[in-house]
């Protein structure tokens, strides 16, 4: 491990190899990323791995416009091909739901979005295996689709070797040394780095980090499960992702298997306990929006964490208060979706000295002071 660096980027999750690949391809020739376990050992490879146009606000539609512009060009920008499967994106609305659906409809309307309203009828037709009697409406965007985090995780990681990053797993951040409130190092479990310049792109523990620095990083965190069943061709292959928005419940096929996920309670720890007792919840809630799915068997399941701001939009930028101290963290778990946007913007944000791919005032963490 280098013991000098023009800067370092502390967490490598598919945020954090995005910026430490941005950073370089931007011409800083000395980039330096710890990782405390291994590449993508956090939140980044228990993704869902959607990426997803019809987002929820303007800004989160701006970042995933940003996120394929690249993603669709990967292996011109990054050398490497990028595997896309276009299943198309579906959100159910209850009547308790309908009138947020449509207030994001029409949102995502304004934006562009190649949006296609449901009724319960269209929702049928298009997902036979869905109950949709309490259902009043739907949305789908057939171009989102499902890619594959840990390919783009070791693509960054590759592309930013190439281009001289010095990349380090099993090198926990310990502590961020300030001198009249400006950085001038990272002590890590391999010895310390001088740097007068650091990128906190640790997900969940994002908060941790920006303490050492003494900011309080608004950032909480959720745990979310997800289950995987066995071969289950009764959900043909072609099946779009669903959400069913009342609960934030959901589920797509998996290859020949089905892959579903729900929950939002809150975490104290680190490493999110897998909880088998919740496989119960996620039963109960397949059985009602598509029963078909009780004929599967859950083969596994895991839990990962969304690190979630007030707001539920990223922080970005440099912050305020300590020099050489920025922020890449609470994606809220879009962060394999907007990897791109968040390496770009960083980079354009702290080589260039401003960004021209898209405006961050909004993600700043100044929004919150």
């Amino acid at each position: 491990m280098r013991h000098t660096a023009d800067v370092v980027v502390i967490g490598g999750g598919i945020q954090g190899l995005s910026c430490a690949f941005h950073l370089a391809a931007k011409g800083v020739k000395n980039v330096s990323l710890v990782e405390l376990e291994f590449f993508g050992s956090g939140s980044s490879g228990r993704s869902a791995a959607m990426l997803v146009q019809a987002m929820w606000s303007p800004q989160t539609i701006l970042l995933s416009r940003l996120a394929a512009a690249e993603y669709f060009n990967f292996e011109e920008i990054v050398g490497e091909p990028f595997d896309y499967k276009p299943i198309g994106h579906m959100t159910v609305a209850t009547q308790a739901a309908a009138q947020h659906l449509r207030q994001e409809i029409a949102m995502q309307q304004r934006m562009a979005v190649p949006l296609q309203v449901l009724s319960p009828q269209d929702i049928q037709r298009a997902v036979p295996a869905l109950n949709v009697e309490d259902l009043v409406l739907g949305a789908v965007c057939w171009q989102d689709g499902v890619i594959d985090p840990h390919a783009v995780m070791q693509a960054y990681a590759r592309g930013a070797r190439k281009l001289g990053a010095d990349l380090n797993e099993m090198a926990r951040a310990t502590n961020i040394i300030t001198e009249h409130n400006r950085v001038v190092a990272v002590e890590t479990t391999a010895g310390r780095i001088a740097t007068p310049l650091v990128v906190n792109a640790t997900g969940a523990r994002a908060h941790e980090v920006g303490a050492w620095v003494g900011l309080n990083l608004p950032i909480t965190n959720y745990k979310r499960h997800i289950f995987i069943t066995d071969e289950f061709p009764a959900i043909p292959r072609d099946t779009p992702f669903v959400m069913d928005s009342e609960v934030e419940w959901y589920f797509r096929k998996e290859g020949e298997n089905v892959l579903m996920g729900m929950g939002r309670e809150e975490s104290t720890s680190f490493e999110p306990q897998f909880e088998p007792e919740f496989q119960a919840q996620v039963i109960e809630r397949a059985a009602l929006r598509a029963p078909i799915l009780l004929e599967a068997k859950i083969l596994r399941g895991w839990a990962g964490l969304r690190a979630l701001t007030p707001d539920d939009l990223p922080i970005l930028g440099l912050a305020p208060g300590v020099q050489g101290f920025a922020n890449c963290c609470g994606w809220g778990g879009h962060g394999v979706m907007h990897a791109p946007a968040g390496g770009i913007l960083t980079a354009e944000a702290l080589v260039d000295g401003k960004t021209t791919s898209m405006d961050i005032t909004p993600f700043r963490l100044e929004r919150f002071q």
